[in-house]
């Protein structure tokens, strides 16, 4: 795939106001990390989950969607895959059950958009958007729940207001909230949409897509949360 700096997304500009140099190394010399257990499992569960929203069923086939979408790059061992596939499928058992007791009425689901803003394109692949009572859309993005803590900045998500701007400029949509799904705990963490949001991201979008086509390397993230540490050169938690 040919880099195109005029192209942004919720990941490359979550990648530059991270560390520039994890940008750089990514999306412009197009390396990347190996994956790991846990983003291989995520990617399986989302695939199932997408395969299921076009086109439904029973439990039986979400867990055959889930067969033929697993991934089984990033595990050391055979006895680690079947951990991890077994976990999976638990997942999606109680997602099922929750599904069929609080039911919805998805519009899109595994949607991409794209929206011109001044010279950049941007786009993105939304996991999920429903349609509310009262007409408007709320938005959603699954999140496997790996992460350590207990709540989510919905209202403060970058992610969550590039994806309300793609739905309302691309599907001519409104947004009324947007939220994460927690598939480990069956929670959903939604806010209200506001234009406002929309444009303060906007301008977010503008002043870091600028710093990225001077490839401003002005600064340096914290290395050793970092994905690359032990790959890039710039990294001083290598070890």
């Amino acid at each position: 795939m040919i880099f195109d700096p005029l192209e942004l997304n919720y990941s490359k500009v979550r990648a530059y106001l991270d560390c520039p140099f994890l940008y750089r190394f990514i999306y412009v010399e197009r390396r990347f990390a190996p994956p790991t257990p846990h983003s291989s499992l995520g990617l399986s569960v989302h695939r199932a989950l997408a395969r299921f929203h076009a086109k439904p069923g029973d439990l039986g086939d979400l867990l055959a969607y889930y067969e033929d979408s697993w991934l089984h790059q990033g595990y050391s061992k055979p006895q680690e895959t079947m951990e991890f596939y077994k976990r999976g499928a638990l997942v999606l058992e109680k997602w099922w059950a929750h599904f069929q007791a609080n039911p919805a009425q998805v519009l899109y689901s595994e949607r991409s958009f794209e929206f011109p803003f001044e010279k950049w394109k941007i786009k993105g692949t939304i996991d999920r958007v429903d349609r509310l009572p009262g007409g408007d859309a709320e938005l959603l993005d699954y999140k496997m729940g790996f992460e350590d803590r207990n709540d989510w900045d919905v209202a403060g998500s970058l992610q969550l207001s590039i994806y309300a701007l793609g739905v309302e400029r691309d599907f001519g949509l409104k947004v009324g909230s947007v939220g994460y799904f927690v598939l480990t705990s069956l929670k959903k963490y939604s806010a209200p949409w506001s234009p406002a949001s929309g444009e303060a991201t906007l301008a977010l979008l503008r002043e870091t897509g600028e710093k990225m086509l001077m490839l401003d390397m002005s600064r340096k993230g914290d290395c050793p949360r970092c994905p690359v540490r032990r790959l890039c050169p710039e990294s001083t938690a290598r070890d």
